[in-house]
């Protein structure tokens, strides 16, 4: 098999404090939202609030051994987020990762996303035969953009040999991802011929969340991204912009979906040190 570098890690389409993001490959842009980094530096202890994500990821995370190998590294599945919670990674902690579409989680992984909703299992607990062969050669990485190229290969010939999502699902999936504001999920029924109720039973047997839910999240990670630009974000144009009644309902919102307000949460997120490791 031909092995392809993932995206150059120039290209961030998103970055704050120790994350940085980078856009899929244009092949596998029909399954991934994102290939991702997130790295501690030797000496920061972070404190990083983990908000709610409908999405996958097969992650290769932990600490580098002191002679520069990955050994104490673990393939893990991190599942939908569904509520807040804190995130406290060591000092020189790592993590590549490549964020896997609700709908192809299945598919691809071999695992139903709402099974491992909240949880980080270890991959080789949930598809052994998948994850040995994988890990141990993720293990032998030293960058950043080696591991990613590792699993976006493995995504690669899985996409190759698997067959997809349906077409009905993956319509109505990628209707509610493209647009910062949520559509009524009835509208989107009606763009795609089908009845409100059918929609809503399609989505949530395929993934575990609603499309009104789904909707709201995608919104709020939009709306985090535009925050995120801003040193003093402008509240009430980003609620204009994003689709919010007005900033009161944006306010809710955020503390409905992070347990916190917009200013404290932007506030924590900038508050991360950007490390300067080796990717």
């Amino acid at each position: 098999m031909e092995r392809a570098h993932p995206a150059p890690l120039e290209m961030t389409v998103h970055s704050v404090g120790g994350y940085a993001e980078f856009p899929p490959p244009l092949d596998l842009a029909d399954a991934l939202e994102a290939l991702w980094i997130h790295e501690t530096s030797s000496l920061q202890h972070v404190v990083h609030r983990v908000v709610p994500d409908a999405a996958v990821s097969l992650c290769f995370t932990g600490s580098r051994a002191n002679d520069g190998s990955r050994g104490g590294t673990r393939l893990r599945l991190i599942g939908p987020v569904t509520r807040p919670r804190p995130f406290t990674p060591p000092p020189g902690h790592r993590m590549e990762a490549v964020r896997i579409k609700l709908e192809w989680s299945l598919p691809l992984l071999g695992v139903a996303p709402w099974e491992f909703a909240d949880r980080d299992p270890l991959y080789a607990d949930a598809q052994p035969d998948l994850a040995a062969p994988l890990e141990a050669r993720l293990a032998e990485t030293t960058k950043s953009a080696d591991a990613l190229a590792l699993l976006v290969e493995f995504v690669r010939a899985r996409r190759s040999r698997v067959a997809g999502a349906g077409t009905l699902l993956i319509a109505g999936m990628e209707s509610l991802r493209r647009g910062a504001r949520a559509p009524r999920v009835a509208e989107l029924a009606g763009r795609l011929g089908v009845s409100d109720r059918h929609l809503r039973r399609l989505m949530v047997d395929a993934t575990g969340i609603s499309p009104r839910h789904f909707a709201r999240i995608q919104r709020f990670h939009a709306l985090l991204r535009s925050a995120d630009l801003a040193p003093r974000p402008a509240w009430a144009r980003l609620a204009a912009h994003h689709g919010y009644a007005d900033q009161s309902h944006l306010i809710r919102e955020v503390q409905d979906l992070a347990g916190t307000t917009p200013a404290r949460l932007h506030g924590e997120r900038r508050a991360e040190e950007t490390p300067t490791g080796a990717r």
